[in-house]
């Protein structure tokens, strides 16, 4: 403790001291590397966060290494949930990284409240996981993936921090002491085996995240190092809805694939992973009612007409609708006396297929008869419905009608400025990919240009691309969603609901008050 009082003591006295360019303002954090500090650019004139490298440190060249690493490492990343990096270097023997200035609080700190909803939990998730993912085609593992590494802003929008002792694929291990770099808590099993790092091993510590949102505990709590470690190593996952009743049992599955002992058996992606987490929460509707009191902030975010996303990722790894029973034997000698079983059976199949049989003849007889209709799926689009003739016949009961193709073009974008005072008549792009789907535009006055972007990162990051069927975004926007009367939220993200209407050759994204987005 007095150790500790005495580097809170020393960051304590760089406040309202000068550092090379940047005024020191207040003390943000400490850890295990440096100190981080709220500080002002006197060249840029700007407000930034300052990490300067604690003096006991600079002259080791393991730490120092590191921490340019983390500087590099970050600044070439340009996803929107990694911090951006404004400059690095060195004052008077001490490194520095000058970042942006997020005001918020880190998940381990908004945790000490209690477990999140598990729509937010999964929001959070997805977001951290994007950058992961950014980070992992960089070449780059972040390897230290916890709670305290992620800051959450008031609008939700989650940020990946601390890249300090991130690697590339083939780098050497940075340890100190014999000590493996990390929290103990959220490492895979494979590095206390000091094997070479892998995206896995963020996975697999995003997993332990996701528990630990969904409960408010840690995967495996436990009052020594040496127990943590043999738990990762040995046990099997913890459930979280055993924990918290409130959470879908869906979940259980998500986390179990996402920490498996094993690398090859996780999620192939921290993508993957974030996306099984929505998917949990879909799924949720149609299980049993959770055994503790459900409320409109708990409940999971449902929508008419609008269909799931295709599964891009197989659903997990012990699905729950093959698990054998507990006792096989048991649940099938109930069977075996009920001589009645089979023929009440076959009795329900034969009536159920003279039934359909009837209701396609019926089909049939009025297909050249149906006016045609229109479908309103709100927001003021109407999508004509054609009746069915004979140059365009109806489809097989069997087989699904394919969707009409989507010819690209412009949609009618609204200039100007926006509320905040920001232009962006030309739409904005998503950094790293091209073609149809990766921009986006102001559809209504409301809308501003960062939401307009937030929806475009939302949709490809859940999404992985664009599809003229309905889907649902949730995005963050300028300010918190449950401040907007009227507004559909999930946690503080808006709910968009996003599809190509009629001939559109353009998604359309609608929700918040009166907000409407175009991806084209």
């Amino acid at each position: 403790m007095e150790g500790e009082e005495g580097d809170v003591a020393n960051a304590q006295l760089r406040i309202g001291s000068r550092f090379g360019k940047y005024d020191i303002i207040s003390l943000i954090g400490q850890g295990g590397m440096g100190d981080v500090y709220e500080a002002h650019d006197t060249q840029k004139n700007r407000t930034v966060a300052l990490k300067i490298l604690s003096p006991q440190h600079s002259g080791n060249e393991q730490f120092r290494t590191r921490f340019q690493r983390e500087s590099h490492a970050a600044a070439v990343l340009q996803e929107p949930h990694v911090i951006p990096i404004h400059d690095w270097g060195e004052v008077d023997g001490n490194l520095f990284i000058d970042m942006r200035l997020v005001r918020g609080q880190n998940l381990h700190e908004l945790l000490a409240g209690g477990p999140l909803q598990p729509a937010r939990a999964a929001s959070i998730v997805v977001q951290v996981a994007a950058a992961l993912d950014a980070a992992h085609q960089a070449g780059l593992i972040h390897r230290d993936v916890k709670p305290q590494n992620i800051v959450v802003n008031e609008a939700d929008f989650a940020y990946l921090v601390d890249f300090g002792i991130a690697e590339g694929h083939g780098d050497s291990r940075l340890t100190m002491a014999g000590t493996a770099v990390g929290s103990f808590a959220y490492m895979a099993p494979e590095r206390f085996d000091d094997a070479p790092a892998t995206p896995a091993v963020d996975v697999y510590s995003l997993a332990c995240v996701l528990y630990e949102a969904l409960t408010g505990d840690r995967p495996f709590p436990a009052n020594t190092v040496s127990q943590v470690i043999a738990a990762h190593v040995s046990s099997p996952p913890p459930r979280p809805s055993a924990v918290n009743h409130r959470v879908p049992e869906a979940f259980d599955d998500v986390v179990a694939r996402g920490m498996a002992k094993d690398p090859d058996d996780r999620y192939g992606s921290a993508g993957a992973l974030g996306r099984a987490a929505e998917r949990a929460l879909r799924n949720d509707s149609f299980s049993r009612p959770s055994s503790g009191p459900m409320t409109a902030a708990s409940a999971p975010t449902m929508h008419a007409n609008v269909p799931p996303p295709p599964l891009s990722e197989p659903q997990a790894h012990w699905p729950t609708d093959v698990v054998a029973p507990a006792s096989a034997a048991a649940s099938a000698a109930p069977n075996a006396s009920r001589p009645w079983l089979i023929p009440t059976i076959i009795a329900v199949a034969v009536a159920l297929l003279l039934g359909g049989i009837g209701v396609v003849i019926g089909m049939l007889a009025n297909r050249d008869t149906a006016p045609a209709t229109t479908s309103s799926p709100g927001n003021g689009y109407t999508v004509p419905i054609a009746s069915p003739s004979q140059s365009n016949p109806a489809p097989a009961p069997n087989q699904a009608p394919s969707p009409p193709p989507l010819i690209p073009a412009i949609p009618p974008l609204v200039g100007g400025l926006d509320a905040a005072n920001e232009s962006c008549n030309a739409g904005l792009s998503l950094d790293g990919h091209t073609g149809f789907g990766t921009h986006s535009g102001r559809g209504s006055a409301e809308t501003t240009c960062l939401f307009a972007g937030n929806v475009l990162t939302a949709y490809w990051n859940q999404y992985g691309g664009v599809d003229r069927t309905p889907r649902t975004v949730y995005a963050a926007g300028a300010v918190p969603c449950g401040t907007v009367p009227g507004a559909s939220c999930n946690g503080s993200n808006f709910v968009m609901q996003c599809a190509a209407f009629g001939s559109d050759g353009w998604i359309t994204c609608t929700g918040g008050r009166n907000a409407r987005v175009f991806i084209f």
